[in-house]
C-alpha cells in the first residue's frame, strides 16, 4: 500500500501502512504514533502502544478502514 493522507477537521495526517499490519501517523514530517486493528467484540477497534488519545486512535482508524480496507 501507498502512504496516503486523512482528514480531521482540525488537520491533514500522513498515513504510512507497514508490511506488518501497522499504520505510522505523521504529522508532517514528524511520527506522532502508530496505530494497528484488532478485531474485538464490537467489531474493529483501533489501538496504539503509543501515547495517543484513545478518541484521536478511533477517528484516525476509522478513517484508514473507510478509505483503505
Amino acid at each position: 500500500m501507498q502512504p496516503f493522507e486523512v482528514q480531521l477537521p482540525d488537520k491533514t495526517y500522513q498515513i504510512e501502512p507497514q508490511e506488518n499490519g501497522t499504520f505510522r501517523v505523521l504529522d508532517g514530517e514528524e511520527k506522532i504514533g502508530v496505530i494497528y486493528p484488532e478485531v474485538g467484540e464490537q467489531g474493529t477497534e483501533w489501538k496504539t502502544m503509543d501515547e495517543l488519545e484513545e478518541g484521536f486512535v478511533s477517528q484516525i482508524g476509522e478513517l484508514i478502514s473507510e478509505q483503505h480496507m
